[in-house]
Order: structure tokens, then C-alpha cells, then sequence
């Protein structure tokens, strides 16, 4: 079995989702890119989490190709592969059915940037897409074209896609963004919640990427 170490993070990465309620029963997708490799490590279609191996994940390349793997990957592995492609530096992919932030999908409404948290894992709001079937012939274009240069985008009437350099950073980004989005309802409840303005979503960004915790000169900021 190639690349077992990714397979398990994979594998190990996609039964977090449930437990952080951004999915439930076979939802979503976790996707991977070995940097040496560019092979694509991906959850398989349709089946529950918590019955797969790291056997059970797909290991394609790039484009798609199957390399080891015996089970049908991903539906969407078009789009997954097509994040990859266009921003090289990601290596990291998840995509969930988070409540929250869904709804704003169900609404066409971008998610603005309402925490220092979520500044700091974004830096920009979250924009999203016009419904889109995976047998659209936008669907493995749009998104990312619509994601630009950030780090996540909402499918609409479906769910939120968030990528990272690696694995670990998309998770955050996903579980940061459903509690960004679950904190801007219950704001709501309260009053008008203000978002945070272009500046200071840019500027909290920059010093948690690149100031911010234990650094070490062989640290790499996310761009």
C-alpha cells in the first residue's frame, strides 16, 4: 500500500468531521496531495467513516487517473483535483455539510468575517456559488474560480469547501468556519452583527501567519 502515512491522515481526518458536527453518515469528502508524489489521496464515495481502512482510500493522480484503490472515489474528484491544480501550494481539502454555514449557501449570502478567528484563518469572507450539479459542465471550474485566492467557498444549496497547505489546516478552517457562522446567527439574535472591515481582516491574517505563536525560521506563512 503507497503512501500509508497520508492514507491514515486522511482516513483519521474524516472521522473528525462527524464529531465535530460538520457531517453526518457518509457525508462529505477529505481530499490530500503528496507534495512529492502529486498523487491525490481521496474518501471513497458513499460509504460511513467509521467503516473504512486506510485501504479503503483512493489514491489517484492528478488528473484523475486511478493508481490503488478498490473503491469508486469521490463524485466530485474533478473539482477536488481542480483545487489542487490551481493553487499548487494546497495540499489539504475538506469539504462538510456544516449546518451554519450552509444555510448561508441556502441563501446566496457570503459569510463576512465576524471574529478575529475567523480573520485569522480566512482573511477574507467567504463567497459563494450558484447551485451547481456535480454533472454541470461549471461544476469542476466555477468554484475555484469563485474561491479566487482564499481558503474556502460555499457551494450553494450544498455546503462549504475549505482548503489549507496541508490536512490540518483545512480541518481547522472547516470547524472555524461553522463556528463563525453559528456565532453571526446568535449575534443576530441579539442585534447587528459588525463585521470586521477589509484592513482588519487582512491585517489579522498577516500576524497570525506570520508573527503569531512559537516561529522558527524554517516556518512557512500560508498565502
Amino acid at each position: 500500500m503507497i503512501l500509508e502515512e497520508l492514507r491514515n491522515d486522511v482516513l483519521a481526518t474524516a472521522n473528525l468531521l462527524p464529531k465535530y458536527g460538520l457531517v453526518w453518515m457518509a457525508g462529505g469528502t477529505v481530499c490530500a496531495r503528496d507534495p512529492k508524489t502529486g498523487y491525490v489521496i481521496v474518501t471513497p464515495s458513499g460509504m460511513p467513516y467509521e467503516k473504512l481502512t486506510p485501504e479503503d482510500m483512493i489514491v489517484t493522480d492528478i488528473d484523475m487517473k486511478p493508481v490503488e484503490g478498490r473503491h469508486r472515489a469521490s463524485v466530485a474528484l474533478n473539482l477536488w483535483t481542480a483545487f489542487f491544480k490551481a493553487r499548487p501550494e494546497l495540499n489539504g481539502l475538506v469539504h462538510t455539510h456544516s449546518p451554519h454555514a450552509t444555510a448561508f449557501s441556502v441563501v446566496k449570502q457570503q459569510i463576512p468575517i465576524i471574529t478575529e478567528t475567523m480573520a485569522d484563518w480566512f482573511g477574507q469572507p467567504i463567497p459563494v456559488t450558484p447551485y451547481l450539479s456535480v454533472e454541470d459542465a461549471r461544476f469542476p471550474t466555477l468554484p475555484v474560480e469563485v474561491m479566487g485566492s482564499g481558503f474556502a467557498v460555499l457551494l450553494g444549496q450544498h455546503g462549504p469547501i475549505t482548503v489549507g497547505k496541508n490536512l490540518a489546516h483545512a480541518l481547522e478552517r472547516a470547524v472555524t468556519l461553522e463556528e463563525a457562522a453559528r456565532t453571526y446567527f446568535i449575534a443576530k439574535g441579539i442585534g447587528t452583527p459588525q463585521p470586521l472591515s477589509e484592513s482588519q481582516a487582512r491585517d489579522s491574517f498577516d500576524y497570525y501567519h506570520n508573527r503569531y505563536g512559537q516561529r522558527t525560521k524554517a516556518a512557512a506563512p500560508e498565502k
